[in-house]
C-alpha cells in the first residue's frame, strides 16, 4: 500500500457547517457537523453535542472514526457530532463561553454580563440547535447526549440538574464546580430535579485528571498552587458523583479518575473513555 493510502473500505466522514444565530443569547454561533461515514441507523442518528467546538472537534472527531471501528473495512461509530463553537475564533472563545457556560449564582455579582448566561444557552440549544439539526439530518431524538469539558463540564452538570430531559446521556470532563463557591453540593442540591418526567433514567458520565489540583514540582506555597487547593476539582467531583448516587438511585452515574493527567491532558484519555460511555448499553 502506498504511504498515505487510505485502507480498502474505509472513507472519511463528511462535515458541513453552518452559522446559527440565537435570539435567546443575542449571539451568532458556529456549528459544525461531522457525519458518520456510515449511513444512520434505522431510527436515525444518535446525536452528541459537544461544547468549546472550535477545539474540541479535531480530537472527538478522530477519536469517533478510528477508536470505535473492529476493522479497515468495517463502520465506525454511528453517532453524528455537532459542534457548537463560535465563528471567527481558532479554538476557545474565552469571553463568550464564560457567559455561555456559567449558571447564574447568588453569592456572584448577578449584574456582571460576563458571566451567568448558562439558561440562555441551554435554551437555544433545546429551542433553535436541535430543531436546526433535526430538519438537516436524520436524526434520533431520543439518544442525544451532550459533552463538556471545564466550564463546559458546569454546563453540562447544570443541564443534568435542572434539564434531565432534555439529553439521554452526559459527559461532564473537569467540570468546574467551585463556581459555586465553597459549598458546590448545596447548590447542586437545591435546583431540586429529582427524575426524569418520562421515567427515563439519565446515564451520566463524569471525569478528572488525577493531577488537576496538584501543584507541580517548585509550586508550593505560590499563587497557582493555592487556586488548585481552592477549587478542588477531584474532590468536588467526586463528591457530585458520590452525591449523585445517594441521591439519584434512578440514573446511573459512572466517575472516572485518570491518573497523571492535569486539567489540560485529560481529554485525550476522556474522549476515549467517553466514546466507550456512548456505546455501552
Amino acid at each position: 500500500m502506498a504511504q498515505g493510502a487510505m485502507p480498502p473500505g474505509v472513507t472519511l466522514s463528511e462535515s458541513r457547517e453552518f452559522t446559527l444565530a440565537s435570539a435567546d443569547t443575542g449571539g451568532d454561533y458556529l456549528i459544525q457537523v461531522a457525519l458518520p461515514d456510515a449511513p444512520p441507523p434505522a431510527g436515525g442518528y444518535p446525536v452528541l453535542y459537544l461544547l468549546d467546538g472550535n477545539a474540541r472537534l479535531p480530537l472527538v472527531q478522530a477519536a469517533r472514526d478510528t477508536l470505535t471501528r473492529r476493522g479497515p473495512e468495517a463502520d465506525g461509530s454511528p453517532w453524528l457530532i455537532v459542534a457548537i463553537g463560535y465563528p471567527g475564533v481558532e479554538r476557545f472563545a474565552r469571553e463568550r463561553r464564560a457567559v455561555d457556560y456559567t449558571p447564574t449564582v447568588a453569592e456572584r455579582d448577578e449584574s456582571d454580563e460576563r458571566h451567568g448566561g448558562a439558561e440562555a444557552f441551554l435554551d437555544f440549544i433545546e429551542t433553535r440547535l436541535k430543531p436546526a439539526i433535526a430538519a438537516r439530518f436524520p436524526v434520533d431524538t431520543e439518544c442525544e447526549a451532550l459533552f463538556g469539558h471545564s466550564y463546559g463540564g458546569l454546563l453540562t452538570v447544570h443541564a443534568l440538574m435542572t434539564r434531565p430531559t432534555s439529553f439521554a446521556r452526559y459527559i461532564a470532563i473537569s467540570p468546574s464546580l467551585w463556581w459555586y463557591g465553597e459549598a458546590p453540593l448545596a447548590h447542586l442540591a437545591a435546583l431540586g430535579v429529582s427524575e426524569r418526567e418520562d421515567g427515563e433514567a439519565p446515564r451520566v458520565m463524569i471525569g478528572v485528571g488525577g493531577d488537576e489540583q496538584t501543584p507541580r514540582e517548585g509550586e508550593l506555597g505560590t499563587p497557582r498552587a493555592e487556586r488548585l487547593r481552592e477549587r478542588a476539582m477531584v474532590d468536588n467531583a467526586r463528591r457530585f458523583a458520590d452525591w449523585l448516587a445517594a441521591h439519584r438511585p434512578g440514573w446511573r452515574v459512572g466517575f472516572s479518575v485518570f491518573p497523571g493527567e492535569d486539567h489540560g491532558s485529560v481529554m485525550w484519555p476522556a474522549t476515549r473513555a467517553a466514546l466507550a460511555f456512548l456505546h455501552s448499553p
